[in-house]
């Protein structure tokens, strides 16, 4: 017992008497009794009570939840109830101040010494909590960064070696002055000065600033992240600002080129094939509710491989920069072209009705044939190949859309070139070629027939001892009904096309569980594993995808842990909602994602905060020549310093060789996966 002070508030004398003996029995101090509720408020104020005890039901125009509510919110007083009523409405009302106990009346003097003891001892510890809190809410917000602390008028009484390298100021020079003297700090939010004038409000919570500009003594202009946070004393009032800067100019930069990559074809200036499939498919969208015709446009440049190979890359890029200038001559300011392919470009004409589309697309023809193109003592007529489809409410989705066009510069090309062709659906000449069932057939076949056949490639930590566990990709192989192995470049691309990859997908998730059931049951070295199982782009639009990949490992008595999921980069991106959504609802049941292909259409690292992945895979295209490339070293070093910093596991594909491997474990990736490390071989 520690004499603790105690007021009473009750409007009854005599049970606030007897309240008072009882309590002064027990060893407590009562500093005070008062019968109403603006009484009880001065009194707390004044006495600064340990606990207050509070009768609801007082008389006058304040009852006791409302004075409770009060003195819990001015002076953080701990309260608990008194009361003979225990109805539900006042109970809900009283729950409101968050009391430390209730006391139902008559008193028993057992209950009474307990709740008190209890209510005391939580306060206590409250206090200590909180008190820790904020220690420990000023430390998680300074790691690794400039730190710099300022009085309640902002004059500056603290800085750390990193804050004096962003601000350019020593610690010395810099004390007592305000804040907004030696640290010029533009939201770009706002495009105000952060601390010039009237500084940030900041309650509670911190105030964030993201990619705010900092201009430095030395006359630099930084890019940088941080916090303002409230330093607290007693009774909740601010001595001062805790201001967190972390200098992320370096990224920043990186960031922008990547982001300008990820949009921007860099030998044409185009829009790429991620950009323009972004804007088609907002186009599709907004063709629901918006009764409007548009047209698609495939472009593809007859024999463009004859002069790439007579004459050399540096003429064929001449050639595809040449064809991109046609373009953007022939089309007006709201249209958008792309480079989408080796030699292919595509066209949306917005507000355009067929027959127009028609016509743009002869002119730019004819203007591409009416000039030659001249290389060196060479000269090479070109001409176009071009699929047009008309999009309306009735248009399927960006993949349809885009083969539909395809098909029809493909047909333009086959005819021998220099044409315009438009696609019909219920042309014969498309039913033929988009038409061509035995693939659907034999693919549905092996399924039905289990034909399909898993193989798996290892993949490797590229450093000795951590936490990193060993992963294998599984790999699907198709025995044909000769007995011959048909490897997924010879059937994938046939099912993509006709959206038998949904179909796929499942007979892999299901065959992949059951057999890694298989091997734990054997004993195997390859169940302490994680397996990676590939999804395509439509299976990330299946809701019910994720209830069968719940219930076949609950069949089989497996953990999530085990299973990781690979997604393109591009499939992720053109379904990004979708997948998003289908990525957070496995990870909540403790599944990892990996981003497969990452760096091949220099994806948006914004892209990349929204998608909750654990693993990147670099793409094999660089990777495989970084024992020769110093473009492709810096590409895979630079994606896995970002992937680092966001938290993200790497792993390089089309690791061929030693050397590949050494450079990838110098770099810091942290898996590598290829040919060198081991061939595919039968999961089973």
């Amino acid at each position: 017992m520690n004499n603790e002070n105690i007021l009473i508030v009750e409007d009854e004398k005599i049970i606030a008497l007897d309240l008072q003996r009882r309590l002064e029995r027990f060893g407590y101090s009562v500093v005070g009794m008062a019968s109403d509720g603006q009484e009880a408020i001065g009194l707390a104020k004044e006495r600064h009570p340990d606990i207050v005890l509070m009768d609801i039901m007082l008389a006058g125009a304040m009852d006791g939840i409302e004075a409770a509510k009060q003195i819990r919110a001015q002076f953080g007083i701990p309260i608990i109830f008194l009361t003979a009523y225990t109805d539900e409405k006042t109970l809900e009302r009283a729950k409101e101040v968050e009391p430390f106990g209730y006391i139902l009346k008559p008193f028993k003097e057992r209950e009474l010494y307990t709740t008190i003891d209890i209510a005391l001892y939580k306060n206590s510890i409250d206090n200590k909590l909180h008190k820790q809190e904020r220690l420990f809410s000023a430390i998680l917000h300074s790691i690794n960064d400039g730190i710099i602390a300022t009085d309640k008028d902002l004059a500056i009484g603290f800085m750390n070696g990193v804050a004096e390298g962003i601000t350019g100021w020593t610690e010395a020079a810099a004390k007592g002055r305000h804040i907004a003297g030696v640290l010029s700090l533009k939201d770009q939010r706002t495009g105000r000065e952060i601390f010039a004038g009237t500084p940030p409000e900041v309650g509670e919570k911190p105030y964030f600033f993201s990619e705010a500009q900092a201009r430095n003594a030395d006359g630099r202009t930084l890019i940088v992240d941080g916090s303002v946070t409230r330093i607290h004393e007693k009774e909740n009032e601010a001595e001062g600002l805790l201001i967190t800067l972390r200098d992320i100019t370096e990224l920043k930069r990186m960031s922008d080129t990547i982001d300008y990559q990820a949009s921007h074809d860099n030998l044409t200036g185009l829009a790429n094939r991620e950009e323009f499939s972004l804007a088609l498919n907002d186009l599709l969208v907004s063709l629901r509710t918006n009764d409007t015709t548009h047209a698609l446009l495939v472009i593809d440049i007859d024999r463009f491989k004859a002069i790439n190979d007579t004459c050399g890359t540096l003429a064929g890029d001449e050639l595809l920069r040449q064809i991109a200038a046609h373009v953007q001559a022939n089309i007006s300011r709201k249209d958008v072209s792309a480079r989408i392919g080796g030699d292919e470009f595509a066209i949306i004409l917005r507000d355009c009705e067929l027959e127009d589309s028609v016509n743009v697309a002869k002119r730019l023809k004819a203007a591409v044939e009416s000039r030659k193109f001249a290389w060196q003592a060479s000269v090479f007529p070109v001409t176009l190949s071009i699929g047009i489809v008309s999009l309306g409410q009735d248009s399927a989705d960006t993949h349809s859309v885009l083969a539909a066009a395809d098909d029809a510069c493909h047909l333009s090309k086959e005819e021998g070139g220099n044409r315009v062709n438009v696609f019909y659906a219920k042309d014969t000449k498309f039913q033929k070629r988009r038409g061509d069932m035995e693939w659907i057939a034999k693919l549905n076949k092996a399924a039905e027939e289990n034909r399909f056949v898993l193989y798996r490639q290892p993949i490797v930590p590229l450093s000795d001892g951590g936490d990193l566990k060993a992963k294998s990709e599984v790999l699907l192989r198709l025995v044909k009904e000769d007995g011959g192995i048909a490897g997924p470049g010879d059937f994938i691309p046939a099912a993509e096309r006709y959206n038998l990859m949904p179909l796929i997908d499942r007979w892999v998730i299901k065959n992949s569980i059951a057999a890694f059931r298989i091997l734990r049951d054997r004993g195997s070295e390859l169940a302490d594993s994680i397996i990676s199982i590939n999804l395509s782009g439509p299976s990330l639009l299946d809701d019910s995808l994720v209830d069968l990949i719940l219930y076949e490992v609950r069949r089989h008595g497996l953990e999530s842990s085990n299973f990781c999921f690979e997604i393109t980069e591009t499939a992720a991106i053109q379904n990004l909602s979708w997948a998003t959504r289908f990525i957070r609802r496995l990870k909540d049941e403790g599944f990892t994602f990996a981003l497969d292909d990452f760096g091949s259409g220099f994806s948006s690292f914004g892209y990349l905060k929204n998608l909750p992945v654990d693993y990147l895979k670099i793409d094999g295209s660089f990777v495989q020549t970084i024992d020769e490339s110093l473009v492709s070293y810096t590409m895979v070093e630079s994606i896995n310093s970002i992937g680092h910093v966001m938290g993200i596991k790497t792993i390089a594909e089309f690791v061929k060789n030693p050397e590949i491997k050494r450079k990838c474990a110098e770099i810091g990736v942290d898996y590598a996966q290829g040919f060198h490390i081991a061939e595919p071989s039968p999961l089973l």
